[in-house]
């Protein structure tokens, strides 16, 4: 696909909410000829390689084009939720100093709130990412700062989408979705 001087491609991949036989994924080509279907660990997941002039275009685009074709997206593949320790592999520091930071024991304060801490923490990467490269700028956490709005728009979508998901049919999705607008 040629990209036009206004659009760029864009990855995507969406969760589908179960896995498609090979019938299911013949008949979506017949609506896609940018996806390819990936399957993982007992579900089927679509990639999309979507020209448009912004990522959440693309995302909507492909989100479309999986409906039009009667399938129904559970989720959008992201690397948000992380771990202190992926936390550390990712800037390059100690899973100490990562603990110590994140407890504010240590450094400038201000280190995003866990979105679990139950059993064992999860942080959300498009909040803790943008944290170190102002705190801590460096090589990797600078690469890292380049695609923040990218994991911001991925980690919302997935979160969109999965909302959607879980109020399929609902009277009340429409009432919820002000959430997004608000």
């Amino acid at each position: 696909m040629t990209n036009s001087p206004d659009t760029s491609t864009h990855e995507v991949t969406f969760v589908v909410d179960h896995r498609l036989t090979d019938d299911e994924i013949d008949a979506f080509f017949d609506h896609a000829d940018d996806a390819t279907p990936i399957r993982e660990s007992g579900r089927t997941l679509i990639q999309f390689d979507r020209e448009a002039a912004t990522l959440a275009t693309a995302i909507v685009s492909a989100l479309h084009t999986l409906e039009a074709a009667g399938l129904r997206a559970s989720a959008v593949r992201s690397d948000d939720l992380v771990t202190p320790r992926q936390i550390a592999a990712r800037t390059g520091r100690s899973y100490e100093s990562v603990r110590t930071l994140a407890a504010g024991t240590r450094g400038p304060g201000g280190f995003p709130a866990p979105l679990q801490s139950e059993g064992w923490s999860l942080y959300s990467w498009a909040q803790v990412g943008p944290w170190f490269a102002r705190h801590y700028p460096s090589a990797d956490t600078d690469r890292e700062l380049l695609n923040t709005e990218h994991d911001r728009i991925i980690a919302a979508a997935d979160h969109l989408v999965r909302a959607r998901a879980i109020m399929a049919g609902d009277n009340l999705a429409a009432d919820l979705a002000a959430l997004v607008a608000a």
